[in-house]
């Protein structure tokens, strides 16, 4: 009996926490819980050494309603060479357009990151499959392949 009430007792505990997630525990909104489960990074490297790291939130994942005649992503990045040309393609097909941000900008409640020595960007590209692979080009180097698919 009293291994069966102790099951018991330690059920009801477990239970209780089990309507939580990840994002239960802090108060943000459901677009920027969106924003944080459609967000990649990767460093990009020259030769051994790190050269940047990129962040990237596919758009159309958090506001579908809103993003929904292109493929659209926020991307900010840090690079050691920031004043070297930077591009972005998808599925190796370069952007349609590329808007360069400031700092505090429409997208920063979504990741909450604004600093100053970061690059921001909009990047919009012709609508694609269901799996996206971004690049990004920075002078003569490349992020690894950001991987994301769309649920269809």
């Amino acid at each position: 009996m009293k291994t069966f009430l102790t099951i018991n007792i330690l059920l009801l505990f477990l239970s209780a926490c089990s309507y939580d997630n990840a994002f239960s525990r802090f108060d943000i909104s459901e677009q920027r819980a969106k924003s944080e489960e459609s967000l990649i990074s990767s460093k990009i490297y020259d030769k051994k050494n790190i050269a940047g790291v990129i962040n990237v939130v596919y758009l159309n994942a958090v506001n579908p309603e809103k993003y929904k005649d292109s493929e659209y992503f926020y991307i900010y990045l840090y690079a050691k060479k920031s004043e070297a040309l930077i591009s972005f393609t998808l599925n190796d097909i370069n952007a349609t357009s590329t808007q360069e941000l400031e700092a505090n900008n429409d997208f920063t409640a979504l990741t909450d990151s604004n600093v100053s020595w970061k690059k921001y960007y909009l990047v919009r590209f012709e609508q694609q499959g269901t799996r996206l692979k971004l690049i990004a080009n920075i002078a003569n180097l490349s992020s690894d392949a950001i991987i994301f698919s769309k649920d269809n």
